[in-house]
């Protein structure tokens, strides 16, 4: 690989003066050095979206026309489009968001659900993603959590993620440890792209099966998802790329898979009650 392309969406309403802005610099600063001292000559470009500029709006209108008539329909197309063009040429994508009230930002939030259309036509199948969070207290683990899935359901694997209480980085020796963690990072964002994509998981599998019913049970009112699942041969297949499928899990993904057909089709299917 003579060139990367690492790609950043920043969902902090400081945009690249803040402290989340700040965490990206120095990660990228390090993927800089370890790329120049590993190697050299490969040349790396680093693109990024800061959300809030994109001019989404309060909210994504939920109107459903990326569903059912294609994303070129969706009202903030336009708007939302340079973030889909930073996706689509990175080797790999950095999602950055401060944590807010133990989540991820409205802008990120918002983001993500202008992008709601990649769960049925997922784009991103094989690429990395790595993700950053920054919080004056807690909620790392539940604003990643949240990115770590919804960039799942659009075809990334995390291969890692970083969070970061930012009155800690004052102290020397939480410092010191975010910088350790930050080189540690580096070095596997630079092999990420050679890496290839890992196994399925189950859950994984699980997801995938769930998504075809979705788009089966959709074909009248979405027809473009099931166009974009036939022209890839999904609904015949067991995952989205020909990664090896792990027997077992993919046994128990048909397993549920079986069972929530039969919900469906039988009218059994509860509200949920926790």
């Amino acid at each position: 690989m003579n060139e990367m392309r690492i790609g950043v969406v920043l969902g902090s309403g400081h945009g690249t003066a803040g402290t989340t802005g700040a965490l990206v610099d120095d990660l990228v600063a390090r993927v800089r050095a370890h790329g120049a001292a590993s190697t050299p000559g490969v040349e790396l470009n680093v693109d990024t979206v800061v959300v809030e500029d994109l001019g989404l709006g309060q909210s994504c209108p939920a109107c459903l026309s990326c569903m059912t008539a294609g994303e070129q329909a969706c009202p903030s197309y336009d708007r939302a489009a340079p973030a889909r063009q930073l996706m689509d040429a990175a080797d790999l994508v950095v999602f950055a968001t401060p944590v807010h009230s133990f989540q991820v930002s409205a802008a990120m939030k918002r983001f993500v659900d202008h992008f709601a259309y990649l769960i049925h036509r997922p784009a991103y199948v094989g690429k990395p993603a790595v993700l950053l969070s920054t919080a004056a207290g807690g909620g790392h683990d539940a604003a990643l959590g949240y990115l770590r899935t919804a960039v799942r359901r659009w075809g990334f694997h995390t291969v890692g993620q970083l969070g970061v209480n930012g009155p800690g980085l004052r102290r020397p020796a939480y410092r010191g440890r975010v910088d350790a963690a930050l080189d540690e990072l580096a070095g596997t964002v630079l092999a990420a792209p050679t890496a290839g994509e890992p196994r399925p998981t189950t859950a994984d599998l699980i997801g995938f099966r769930v998504a075809r019913l979705l788009v089966e049970g959709g074909r009248e009112d979405g027809p473009v998802d099931a166009a974009y699942w036939n022209e890839r041969g999904w609904f015949d297949a067991d995952w989205f790329s020909d990664a090896t499928v792990p027997f077992l899990p993919n046994r128990i993904a048909a397993t549920v898979e079986k069972r929530i057909r039969a919900g469906i089709e039988q009218g059994s299917a509860k509200p949920y009650r926790g």
